[in-house]
């Protein structure tokens, strides 16, 4: 059973943790680059491509995606991953995301489960549910198939790290399965992913959400890694860590471009307007980059070196101050309280 090394702890609930994998080691907080074939003007190849040129070392993949791609792509792909695993932590994705927005009832947990067999993933999630909208049977038809796929999904692979899923229609609700998923499968929940979006509708309601899980997980097992899905801004990332978040993955890396004296996110064409001093934005090597190019290198440093940034501070004690200055003592405050 794979399990968390609590590296530190500091102020509210944020820490430190180190996460073995193999012969890879794994520190948070920390983000994932996420690929995806939704809404994104770089093709899956293009974007897994990208990283792996440019020596990112964390990526999550949609298995609906790796699915849909033709035979030679696939086959592509898989070897690019294979390579990439040498040094490079692989994260899988069920593909819930894509496959409702593009309403494809065919993809399923039995697919899900054939496209694993294909190739190694670090990590996986399970096959997740979205949450019922109407009626207290539906609800529990909800929970009962939720739990269900957890279990199902936690034997497909041995040897990686194994995310449950929880969805929730509203903050109550998520708190709500999250403490009875504790509570009847205490063995799985050493790593646990929720999307931002169920968290609530505000970034205050989605830190007090946060906060509420991990106090539930932390009632089980301290070491408990609790992953935020969907959730890329760095202003949200850190308020979200000094509430016990450790990990998160997004589509903001392709979608926007960081300012990181603000921690901004900006319209993506406007890299130039940021008068930024990274090597990216400074250094000769870069200067005839392609703007695409450029902008997503320069935003992958940014993450790469927020991370960093994020760990020390907590490390050495002082990422309550950072939070006063980016979000203000009344913003702060007012997380204090819950």
């Amino acid at each position: 059973m794979k399990r968390t090394t609590v590296v530190h702890e500091s102020k509210k609930l944020s820490r430190v943790l180190e996460v073995s994998l193999q012969d890879k080691k794994l520190q948070t907080p920390t983000y994932f680059p996420a690929i995806s074939s939704y809404g994104i003007k770089f093709s899956v190849l293009e974007q897994f491509y990208f990283l792996e040129q440019y020596n990112y070392h964390r990526v999550l993949v949609s298995a609906y995606d790796l699915n849909n791609l033709s035979e030679s792509e696939r086959k592509k792909m898989f070897s690019w991953m294979k390579r990439y695993r040498k040094k490079g932590v692989l994260f899988l994705d069920s593909g819930l995301f894509e496959s409702s927005w593009k309403v494809d009832t065919k993809w399923n947990i039995g697919s899900y489960k054939n496209l694993m067999s294909q190739a190694k993933f670090d990590i996986y999630t399970c096959f997740d549910v979205l949450p019922a909208e109407t009626g207290k049977e539906d609800k529990t038809k909800f929970k009962e198939k939720t739990f269900g796929n957890i279990v199902e999904s936690s034997m497909f692979i041995n040897n990686a790290v194994f995310f449950p899923i929880l969805h929730g229609s509203s903050p109550g609700e998520l708190i709500g399965l999250v403490k009875d998923f504790v509570d009847q499968f205490p063995q799985l929940c050493n790593f646990v992913a929720l999307p931002e979006r169920d968290c609530g509708k505000s970034v205050l309601e989605r830190a007090e959400t946060i906060l509420e899980i991990r106090k539930v997980l932390n009632n089980n097992d301290c070491r408990n890694l609790l992953h935020i899905l969907g959730c890329g801004n760095p202003l949200s990332m850190l308020l979200f860590s000094y509430c016990g978040a450790d990990s998160f993955d997004s589509l903001d890396w392709v979608k926007s471009v960081f300012n990181p004296t603000t921690l901004s996110m900006n319209d993506f064409s406007h890299l130039e307007l940021l008068d930024c001093a990274c090597p990216v934005c400074t250094e000769a090597l870069y200067k005839d980059a392609e703007y695409s190019e450029k902008a997503l290198l320069h935003n992958l440093l940014f993450y790469k070196n927020f991370a960093t940034q994020l760990q020390s501070m907590i490390l050495n004690d002082n990422l309550f101050s950072y939070l006063k200055i980016h979000l203000g003592s009344k913003i702060v405050d007012q997380v204090d309280k819950f």
